[in-house]
């Protein structure tokens, strides 16, 4: 009589054996999936790295050369891109700190922008970005100068696609090799803003457009803290865009572009 607890469909040796190498298969090819991810993943933490600074001095000093770069072209492209004016208006085309600097060079682009819309474009376009690169002062005024020249929906698209790209700019070099001096500098002010800042990490992208909106901490903390903070790259430049075009709109925000 057979016995009772016997099973009825019993593996046969082949099959245990089946089973025993697809086991084995399937564990060597996990172990290989997690080397080559480590791999992977030291490659780009190794290509990050060496992009870094490890010293206060060659981070002041990269610093430094980065500014003195950016502002050369930026001067260069003043002077040799926008249209040629008389010696009496020359000291004028400069970043505008006030509203009296403000108006008179919007008199002097005015005349020629019907003839050079290109150049004063595109002069108006990369000042900005460099304006808000390296956090220098005349943002404000430059959007205003923006709706005195172009049409509001030019100047809205304008002002946030180079607020974006800039501030991007300030990512990438606070992150990379002015690294060492940021933190040295600002770290307080950004272990402040992480006390915030933790509270939003999994709607990172929503927290940086309102930011934009309202910018507590300062826009050029939240440039060069961003990086240290492990800010996603894509949502800093799509927050800032989005927080731009969203500050336009709330009220006193179309005042920077009425002509």
């Amino acid at each position: 009589m057979a016995d009772d607890r016997t099973p009825l469909l019993a593996s046969s040796p082949g099959e245990e054996q089946q089973q025993h190498i697809h086991s084995y298969v399937t564990t060597i090819e996990n172990q290989q999936d997690d080397v080559i991810q480590k791999t992977v993943t030291s490659k780009v933490q190794t290509t990050w790295r060496s992009w870094r600074s490890d010293s206060y001095v060659r981070s002041i000093v990269m610093l430094a050369v980065f500014f003195i770069v950016f502002t050369g072209l930026e001067i260069a492209l003043l002077k040799l891109n926008l249209p040629a004016v008389g010696p009496e208006d020359e000291d004028a085309l400069k970043f505008p700190q006030n509203l009296k600097e403000l108006r008179r060079l919007n008199e002097i682009l005015s005349k020629y922008i019907d003839n050079h819309f290109i150049n004063v474009y595109v002069t108006y376009f990369a000042t900005y970005i460099y304006l808000q690169s390296f956090s220098v002062p005349g943002s404000m005024w430059l959007s205003i100068l923006g709706g005195a020249l172009f049409n509001f929906w030019l100047t809205l698209f304008t002002v946030s696609i180079c607020s974006a790209l800039g501030s991007t700019v300030a990512y990438l070099i606070s992150g990379s090799l002015g690294s060492v001096a940021v933190v040295r500098l600002i770290g307080d002010r950004i272990a402040k803003w992480n006390e915030q800042l933790v509270n939003h990490k999994q709607h990172m992208l929503n927290y940086m457009i309102v930011l934009r909106i309202a910018p507590l901490p300062p826009n050029w903390t939240i440039n060069l803290g961003a990086p240290h903070l492990e800010v996603p790259l894509g949502a800093f430049f799509w927050g800032t865009f989005i927080g731009e075009l969203a500050a336009a709109k709330t009220p006193g925000g179309t005042d920077y572009f009425i002509h």
